[in-house]
């Protein structure tokens, strides 16, 4: 599939100042969830982290790299809204006997989507850290017992990717995912003396992904993303695949006011972490990370004298940047994986008498199909004087119809097609609408019957 089908950025719609008042309701919601990012939640898991299960590290093979793993799936399963959580299993071969035996885990949570959930989103940061700049030889010879906290990395991309699911698959939110959202603790990710080659957890991953036809629509890699105690800096990592997909997060910064400072494209390229594994197989893929790289400076950022060593504590964290940088990816993810429930738009209407469903294909080039029902309908010009319960005074039940239209718009609101617009019985429907001489890009359709209103949107992939 194009990989533009992640690139058609449904923000767009709630910047336009004339936007229905189904987008406005839809950009309020995903603020509501912006503002609701716990920078003491995240605090929280990154200090945890620094000391796994009382542990001083979580280097893989280490007793607190498994506390992690356990750590990050229980907070996961408090997560009502998820639809599985489970542990991804995958060994390194290349391992010093016995630990080439010893399994290794990615944390594995989705949210499944309604619409669509084949087609999914991968949200990652990897759960193990390293102090191998704290000296070769100190690292070679000490790695199983080393303090290595990994606050900056990599806690708080952990950290966050907890926190967006969280609050995404909070029922609260009335967050309808048309797609489904993995979020991805992924280990192995970094080198170490024990084993050769890095970002195993999530190479196991996409490489599975790839063989098995998997529909992975985008996936972003959130590593270090904390330091940082002058600006409100982050870098974005992309490949020219992966360039449109970055974009979309420099929209989002702007559109919800999330106030970090990003530079656009050109994007720096870089291979020094779990998104260039997704690359190689053909995915696109972007990091988020607070300079690329980090052992650079530029003039928003000194590069990072803590990174890799026992003192990347917590205490050297800027949180106002982690959480920017967790409010980013959550409105972002929100928009492309969406729509959100329209709590008030619904809640006038008769749910059990009118329906529209998601359009199928979606996205879809160049037809997709659109059906939708009507039933009973109560007319509001005949007085009833046998009043069903919960219906208004002055309505009774007829059968005789009701004037439905379907119309199809563009992100501006300008109509593009009228599907329906006739006088229809009770029953069920479908129709087809065509893309064919229209641009790749987001469209709604709303069905109007009576009293009842109600829009989705659609994607056209060309």
């Amino acid at each position: 599939m194009s990989s533009s089908i992640i690139f058609i950025f449904i923000l767009v719609i709630f910047f336009i100042s004339n936007s229905s008042n189904y987008a406005q309701s839809l950009y309020q919601q995903i603020l509501s969830m912006v503002d609701s990012v716990s920078t003491e939640n995240l605090t929280n898991h990154i200090q945890w982290l620094e000391e796994p299960g009382g542990e001083n590290s979580r280097v893989n093979f280490t007793a607190g790299n498994d506390s992690a793993s356990v750590y990050i799936k229980n907070e996961f399963d408090k997560i009502s809204g998820l639809t599985t959580v489970e542990f991804d299993t995958f060994y390194i071969p290349s391992a010093n006997p016995p630990l080439n035996l010893k399994p290794m885990v990615n944390v594995v949570a989705t949210l499944e989507g309604t619409a669509n959930p084949n087609m999914y989103f991968v949200i990652g940061a990897h759960l193990d850290c390293s102090a191998s700049r704290m000296g070769q030889s100190i690292w070679n010879s000490q790695w199983s017992t080393i303090t290595a906290p990994g606050a900056d990395d990599n806690a708080t991309g952990i950290a966050a990717i907890l926190e967006i699911a969280r609050i995404l698959a909070d029922p609260a939110n009335y967050f309808d995912h048309a797609v489904t959202l993995k979020f991805i603790a992924f280990g192995a990710e970094e080198l170490g003396p024990a084993y050769s080659g890095s970002h195993h957890g999530s190479r196991h991953y996409a490489k599975y992904a790839k063989e098995n036809n998997h529909n992975v629509l985008g996936m972003v890699s959130i590593d270090m993303i904390g330091y940082n105690p002058s600006f409100d800096y982050q870098s974005i990592v992309s490949n020219n695949a992966s360039v449109s997909f970055a974009e979309q997060f420099i929209h989002a910064n702007d559109i919800f006011s999330i106030d970090l400072i990003l530079e656009g494209p050109p994007f720096p390229y870089g291979t020094y972490s779990d998104h260039d594994t997704f690359w190689d197989e053909g995915y696109p893929a972007v990091l988020f990370i607070e300079n690329g790289p980090p052992w650079n400076s530029n003039q928003y950022y000194s590069a990072n004298p803590y990174y890799h060593k026992s003192t990347d504590t917590y205490e050297t964290l800027n949180m106002d940047l982690v959480t920017k940088v967790t409010k980013l990816n959550l409105a972002a993810f929100a928009a492309f994986s969406g729509p959100l429930t329209d709590v008030a738009e619904t809640e006038n209407t008769i749910p059990e008498e009118f329906s529209l469903s998601q359009n199928y294909p979606n996205p879809f080039n160049p037809t997709t199909k659109i059906s939708f029902t009507v039933q009973s309908y109560t007319h509001p010009s005949i007085p009833s004087r046998a009043m069903p319960v919960g219906r208004q005074e002055g309505r009774e039940r007829s059968d005789r119809g009701v004037l439905v239209t379907l119309k199809v718009y563009d992100i501006l609101g300008n109509e593009i097609d009228v599907l329906v617009e006739e006088q229809k019985s009770p029953g069920t429907y479908e129709v087809e609408f065509s893309g064919r001489g229209l641009t790749s890009g987001v469209y709604f359709y709303r069905l109007t019957a009576g009293d009842f209103s109600i829009t989705k949107q659609m994607m056209l992939v060309k």
